[in-house]
């Protein structure tokens, strides 16, 4: 009996490493078919962009196909709706081939971009020292240390900005590193810059999120003098919205039609509660992102009546396509004269593509990232594509 029991246990490990090993070169078959089909979700994801109805060409908004909205006419291809599924996926469960493919869109201008206009300057240092506040960074000399690394290594400069910190600084570190200057890639970056910390990175989600990219071991180059892991020291509460939040690696001006309130209040004469009004009049009477009864703006003019010109002039009228009365708060001169659209769009540029591709219940994860060939809006290429472990 215990010779029979044994060969038995042998034989049942014997048949699960065998079905193990079918498994993985099952997996390993499919590996192609699977990146393909990514390839093509990336495609699929070109389509959408550019396929769209002609009232709606100049802009991009969040009630579009592309996006998972449900506006009445917001594609070419009525055949394609049949695969919209209405909660931020372009297709759901779209077939194709053996399998399947789910993608999901998401333009990268609702967030600033971190880089800064031109990817050589850094960030607009306005914008970012209103993106401190927001995180919970209230210390000048703290919030000063941050912008300073930050553009040091974004920027190739022969010298450290007062604050700052280059290679000299970082080669101390365990294991040690080098400064990039050059562009933010991940935004996950951040975690290896003097000054920022999870917390202040992840906001309100730093006990919980995932993995980052790039992240110094144990975080000990920025020690702080209390054990608080907050920048709301006082209180000791999460920060309210981490750096993640409000920036892109990629883009260029901020879309008023996919923004957050968060990220549109960092805009220069742009308040909490104006944030709020400017979302709230472009989600329509329903007052949900993405629904059919959404009013996106079709120019940055329309945030008030006033702009660009700073004001309208005594009995003068709106410009062309400008709605009369605006968003109550927008500034009226001053930025306003100088024009909102050196910070914001109504459309976007770049955007990041995430296809979940299924075969025999098989599934790989893909993400690409696509361009706007200029301002040419009918041409879009895909700069960057990987699969996700």
């Amino acid at each position: 009996m215990v010779v029979i029991f044994a060969l038995s246990v042998l034989l049942a490990a014997f048949a699960y490493s065998m079905s193990v090993e079918m498994r993985l070169a099952q997996i390993s078959d499919y590996d192609i078919e699977l990146e393909w089909m990514g390839r093509s979700g990336i495609e699929l994801a070109r389509y959408a962009l550019v396929n769209k109805c002609p009232d709606t060409k100049d802009i991009d908004a969040l009630n579009q196909f592309w996006a998972g909205g449900n506006a009445p006419c917001s594609n070419n291809n009525p055949q394609l709706e049949v695969y919209a599924h209405g909660d931020g996926y372009a297709f759901k469960d779209f077939p194709l081939g053996n399998g399947k493919i789910s993608v999901k869109i998401i333009d990268m201008e609702r967030k600033f971009d971190i880089n800064g206009p031109d990817n050589r300057r850094g960030p607009q240092v306005d914008v970012m020292q209103r993106a401190m506040m927001e995180c919970g960074v209230t210390d000048p000399s703290q919030s000063d240390k941050i912008l300073a690394s930050v553009q040091d290594w974004i920027t190739r400069t022969p010298g450290t900005r007062v604050n700052g910190a280059k290679s000299e600084y970082y080669n101390q570190m365990s294991p040690p590193y080098n400064c990039k200057e050059g562009p933010i890639e991940d935004m996950s970056e951040l975690l290896l810059i003097q000054g920022v910390t999870p917390e202040i990175y992840w906001g309100s989600n730093s006990t919980n999120h995932p993995p980052a990219a790039y992240q110094q071991q144990g975080f000990n180059h920025t020690p702080r003098a209390t054990k608080s892991r907050f920048a709301n020291e006082a209180n000791d509460v999460p920060n309210p919205v981490g750096l993640v939040e409000l920036f892109s690696p990629f883009g260029g001006r901020l879309n008023i039609n996919t923004a957050s309130a968060k990220t549109l209040q960092l805009l220069p004469g742009i308040d909490a509660s104006t944030a709020e009004r400017i979302v709230e009049q472009r989600r329509g009477p329903d007052g949900i992102d993405g629904t059919e009864d959404d009013v996106p703006f079709h120019s940055v003019q329309e945030l008030n009546s006033g702009l660009p010109g700073g004001g309208l002039p005594p009995g003068g009228m709106p410009p062309p396509g400008v709605m009369p009365g605006g968003i109550p708060g927008t500034p009226q001169a001053g930025i306003a004269a100088g024009g909102l659209a050196v910070y914001c769009d109504v459309r976007s540029y770049v955007f990041e593509v995430h296809v979940e591709a299924e075969v025999n219940g098989v599934k790989r994860n893909f993400v690409g990232v696509v361009s706007r060939a200029g301002q040419n809006a009918a041409q879009l290429q895909c700069v960057r594509f990987h699969w996700e472990e």
